[in-house]
């Protein structure tokens, strides 16, 4: 299968349903794009989590969002993305812009996940995030969520 073709999927499979569920702070729908095997790395927390402890950290922290009456969108922006077969690895720099106590405040880090497709839907395994230092000139640089062609060989 064409690498384009690959990417698009991830795109249907993880990355849309990421950006709606956590704009719209279900927790369910935000791990129902990650396998119940998850290693999850890095982050906020600066440790390793499996599929359960990060999912009642994201059903704690969505919760607390939501009762202050905060609101989060994240955007993605690509480095690299391969994908072949039934594997993906997918690296770049996000953007959440958050309303807290409605100030509006930004923030950026690096991800690095890998996806495996199972039953015919992709889905996060290993998911690893830095708030390194990433900035929006970083942000910018990458590509575009639908800008498939630009990792089209």
């Amino acid at each position: 299968m064409a690498a384009g073709t690959l990417l698009r999927e991830l795109n249907r499979d993880v990355w849309e349903p990421f950006r709606s569920a956590y704009g719209k702070l279900d927790a369910a729908g935000f791990m129902a794009v990650h396998s119940p095997d998850l290693i999850r790395a890095g982050g906020p927390t600066k440790k390793v989590q499996g599929y359960a402890e990060y999912a009642a950290e994201i059903r704690d922290w969505f919760a607390r969002v939501s009762a202050n009456g905060d609101s989060l969108d994240i955007g993605f922006r690509f480095l690299e993305r391969l994908a072949a077969g039934d594997a993906a690895s997918e690296r770049g720099v996000y953007r959440i812009a958050a309303m807290r106590a409605g100030t509006p405040k930004v923030f950026h880090g690096r991800f690095h996940v890998f996806c495996r497709r199972s039953d015919g839907r992709w889905r996060i395994v290993v998911d690893y995030d830095a708030d390194d230092g990433a900035t929006e000139e970083a942000f910018t640089s990458g590509v575009a969520l639908d800008d498939v062609a630009a990792f089209e060989g």
